[in-house]
């Protein structure tokens, strides 16, 4: 009989454990359709150029000296067999740019011994007593940048223009013309001289290839090298040359598609400076970029926070899945025991300024869930579960602002260095601002907005 009455007891335990933990659906809360986001917009880094025209200044004087004197074999192979002796000075190059036009004026002062025709004898002019005759030359050409790019010249003009005529009183002959076949010789010469060294006067190529390959590389943004910062420049350019004064500037223009990156470091791309190309000359450096906070993270992260027995209740949390609408969280929380179910909470996501991070704000149950949670509301309230997302998003997902202060740091370091010899790079970051933040199918993404001045300066 006794055994009987414990047969009894242990089958309704049995039951009781079967049937007495209580189940309950609550319906998943329904949005409507999110509002459109607009499309990421690339990064355009836009460095004005700067070439000192001092350097070809110092070139031309090497082509042609300030004074030089040109005896019967040089003068000949220049002017032709009339010439014997060619002698000038020269004054200081006046330089100046006006957009791509270059133009050079300087003033001769010359005398010569010109052969005269018939055999008649060699005259001269310019020697004592008689002062040196005058003569000024322009030279003007426009530049552009060649497909290697280097600076190169094209239809260049040298101009010459005696101003004193070559005349030989005590013969009665005027030699101006053979004076001048010889200065248009000189000229010729000066024009091809010129136009072979404006190639080595810049050449940007190097200084492009460096920072396209620094661009190419991942750049970690936090201590444990776990998140990283990646470019991914897709173009570059140069605008076209405008001069004013003693120099003549370009820009030069990289396009880009910078992203975050979280776990092992991206692969270094080895693709190499692509073709020039022309482009536009205003601007600076725009560099908008997302940082991604994975929901697949989070939930796993904010399950592992939650999971255990509900303050001794017979109720376990088992398991967390984050995921959002718009600019709203979802927070489902499965629950096993003495009930099982999943309840449902919804928040707003928002930038806080003051702590730099992402917050899920006002993180409410749903009413239905509300109405399910009353015998353990106190124990697993809202302000629990959001405290266990707050913790779950550190390790640098949602507290951005050391990212931010980074990313920052790197840009300024990359924007103040050599990029070739005798090619310098300086600037620093105008501003580092959050644009949005919203959710998409895997993520919440923040977008993060870097305003940057920068220049180079060639100054070989």
């Amino acid at each position: 009989m006794f055994r009987k009455i414990l047969l009894t007891i242990a089958a309704g335990a049995l039951a009781c454990a079967g049937g007495c933990a209580s189940h309950f659906e609550v319906p998943e809360p329904t949005f409507t359709a999110p509002t459109n986001v607009p499309p990421m917009e690339q990064a355009t880094i836009r460095i004005p150029v700067t070439i000192s025209m001092a350097s070809l200044e110092a070139r031309i004087d090497s082509v042609f000296p300030a004074a030089d004197s040109l005896d019967r074999a040089r003068c000949s192979a220049m002017g032709g067999l009339a010439c014997y002796q060619y002698v000038y000075r020269r004054d200081t190059l006046d330089l100046k740019m006006i957009n791509d036009r270059i133009t050079f004026y300087t003033q001769l002062r010359f005398r010569a011994r010109i052969g005269l025709p018939g055999d008649v004898g060699v005259a001269s002019c310019g020697y004592d007593p008689e002062t040196m005759r005058r003569a000024d030359l322009r030279l003007a050409t426009n530049l552009y940048w060649r497909s290697d790019w280097r600076l190169a010249s094209r239809a260049t003009v040298v101009a010459p223009n005696i101003l004193d005529p070559c005349e030989v009183t005590v013969l009665r002959v005027d030699a101006t013309p053979l004076v001048k076949r010889m200065i248009d010789g000189q000229s010729a010469r000066l024009r091809q001289q010129f136009d072979s060294i404006v190639p080595a006067m810049a050449d940007l190529r190097p200084a492009a290839d460096s920072l396209w390959r620094t661009l190419l590389h991942p750049i970690a943004i936090d201590s444990t090298n776990t998140i990283w910062f990646s470019m991914s420049p897709d173009a570059v350019s140069l605008a076209p040359l405008s001069g004013t004064g003693q120099s003549v500037t370009t820009v030069l223009v990289v396009t880009a598609h910078p992203r975050i990156v979280v776990g092992a470091a991206p692969p270094t791309n080895a693709k190499p400076l692509p073709t020039l190309t022309l482009a536009g000359s205003s601007g600076a450096i725009h560099v908008p970029l997302e940082i991604e906070l994975p929901f697949d993270d989070l939930s796993k992260r904010a399950t592992a926070a939650l999971t255990g027995e509900v303050a001794g209740q017979g109720i376990t949390v088992k398991n967390v899945t984050v995921w959002g609408v718009g600019d709203s969280a979802v927070v489902r929380v499965d629950l096993t025991g003495k009930i099982n179910g999943a309840v449902f909470l919804l928040g707003r996501i928002g930038y806080d300024p003051t702590s730099r991070s992402v917050l899920i704000n006002d993180l409410n149950y749903t009413i239905a869930s509300a109405s399910k949670m009353t015998s353990i509301k106190a124990a697993l309230g809202a302000a629990r579960i959001r405290h266990a997302l707050e913790t779950a998003s550190g390790h640098g997902r949602l507290a951005v602002g050391e990212q931010v202060d980074m990313l920052k740091t790197e840009l300024g370091v990359e924007l103040n260095r050599e990029l070739a010899p005798g090619v310098m790079m300086s600037g620093y970051v105008t501003d580092a601002r959050v644009d949005r933040l919203y959710a998409k199918p895997d993520a919440f993404v923040l977008r993060v907005v870097l305003d940057a001045q920068a220049k180079v300066d060639v100054v070989k």
